[in-house]
């Protein structure tokens, strides 16, 4: 009697071990875990592929002063960033706006005959060109400053393209004269 209580037992102890098994192979080893892990591989080189694209090189945002434009809607400053935006890919990528923690929002701009207007569709970086950025052309318009920008301060931007990538940068502020520019309706 003793004899056949064992085996049974043993059965059952077998039984669970071998579900317990068949579940963490299931599990552990499945083929779509597999595939997610290299779907995110092959995402994560993708990235990298786009972040190698786009380099920004000689930022600097125009410090404030009496000569700084206001927003007619807010009330508050805001001021460009220029800089030199390169593309070593093979397809044209557009700069299609940004972000910083020191503005309300980013535009970007140009200069035509006197007047600033915003890009509507972006701004065009060619396959293998670049794009310089500069008073009296195009821009990066940082609109509501949350306050005045002093000469030295680092203004953080991160700009977004339409194939993706997004590039942070720095551009310290510096005192650059006003050009030409005419901003507003009233200026016309």
């Amino acid at each position: 009697m003793s004899i056949s209580r064992i085996s049974y037992r043993s059965l059952a102890i077998g039984a669970v071990a071998i579900t317990a098994a068949s579940v963490m192979a299931l599990t552990g080893c499945s083929s779509s875990s597999s595939s997610s892990t290299d779907a995110g591989a092959s995402a994560a080189a993708s990235a990298e592929q786009v972040a190698s694209v786009i380099t920004v090189t000689d930022p600097v945002t125009r410090s404030t002063d009496d000569m700084s434009p206001v927003s007619e809607s807010s009330g508050k400053l805001m001021t460009g960033s220029f800089m030199t935006i390169a593309n070593t890919g093979a397809d044209d990528v557009t700069l299609t706006g940004g972000s910083s923690s020191l503005a309300g929002s980013i535009e970007i701009h140009e200069v035509v005959d006197g007047m600033m207007q915003p890009m509507a569709g972006g701004l065009v970086v060619p396959a293998g060109g670049s794009v310089k950025l500069k008073m009296g052309g195009y821009h990066v318009m940082l609109m509501d400053l949350e306050a005045p920008l002093a000469s030295g301060t680092d203004v953080p931007i991160t700009l977004e393209f339409s194939n993706g990538e997004k590039v942070d940068i720095v551009a310290p502020s510096r005192e650059i004269a006003m050009d030409d520019e005419q901003y507003g309706p009233d200026s016309m």
